[in-house]
């Protein structure tokens, strides 16, 4: 009897166990990635119908397929002692606007500038790459100009239309004056910035626009630098690491070079002048 008690109360025992487990049939189309509980449990196949999960403990949980380009669907479910299935329908398109990859705010900095625009007379004709509009204020702001040269005419009836090239910088504001008067376009002010240099170690040798400077100082100072794109290199010691900075109006760009190994050898960070 004592034998038999002991049969009865190790079947009790593991029906008891199995009760707090049970499976999942995940049923969709192959190549989805499941996850339960955030944690991913494999990719759905022909040979399972989807994904089959065994096991799994009672209680709530979340299932949720993912695949690059579509927008990720969870299903809240209950899992007791009984088998569970989960039919996962077609998953959306994730829209282009969210899934390509975005720029980060320093790669916008690198890619436009902005142009303001003064004229004598007040009121002209702008063009600029072929694109034309009036100017009837005293100052005409243009954001958002890629980077580099372009071409800008100012023309009013009764006067010679006057022609020049501009070099728009990266993160710079750029001025331009048309003189319809005196037949002749200045560029008044292209935006400055400045540059402080953090080291490690502390005394290195800097190469910065055509020039060559010892850094002695725990930072290194330059100011009223035209805004743009530079190469700057480090040496010391006959090892060079180098870099372009960007230098934008009214920034102060800080560059932290390490020569030590196992360190980053460059950070770069922007501070208002």
């Amino acid at each position: 009897m004592k034998c038999a008690h002991r049969i009865f109360l190790f079947f009790v025992m593991s029906a008891a166990a199995v009760s707090f487990a049970g499976d999942i049939q995940v049923s969709c189309s192959t190549g989805l990635r499941v996850y339960l509980d955030d944690k991913l449990m494999g990719t759905s196949n022909a040979r399972e119908d989807g994904l089959f999960l065994s096991a799994v403990p009672a209680g709530a949980h979340t299932i949720r397929v993912e695949k690059d380009g579509f927008l990720p669907k969870n299903i809240r479910i209950e899992v007791s002692d009984y088998p569970v299935e989960v039919r996962v329908g077609s998953l959306s398109p994730q829209p282009f606007a969210q899934y390509q990859k975005k720029a980060e705010p320093e790669e916008v900095k690198q890619l436009f500038g902005n142009l303001v625009i003064t004229s004598a007379p007040q009121n002209c004709i702008i063009e600029l790459d072929g694109e034309s509009e009036t100017k009837e204020i005293p100052r005409l702001s243009i954001g958002r100009i890629i980077s580099g040269k372009h071409t800008i005419s100012f023309s009013k009836p009764g006067y010679e239309t006057i022609t020049r090239e501009v070099i728009i910088h990266p993160g710079a504001e750029v001025t331009v004056r048309g003189d319809l008067f005196a037949g002749m376009i200045e560029i008044l002010y292209e935006g400055r910035g400045s540059l402080q240099v953090r080291s490690n170690p502390q005394r290195c040798t800097i190469r910065f626009r055509g020039k060559m400077e010892d850094k002695i100082h725990p930072t290194f100072n330059l100011t009223h630098i035209p805004a743009g794109e530079y190469p700057i290199v480090f040496e010391i010691r006959g090892r060079k690491l180098s870099k372009n900075v960007l230098i934008m109006d009214g920034q102060r760009a800080v560059i932290t070079v390490s020569f030590v190994k196992g360190n980053e050898p460059f950070s770069v960070s922007y501070v208002p002048n």
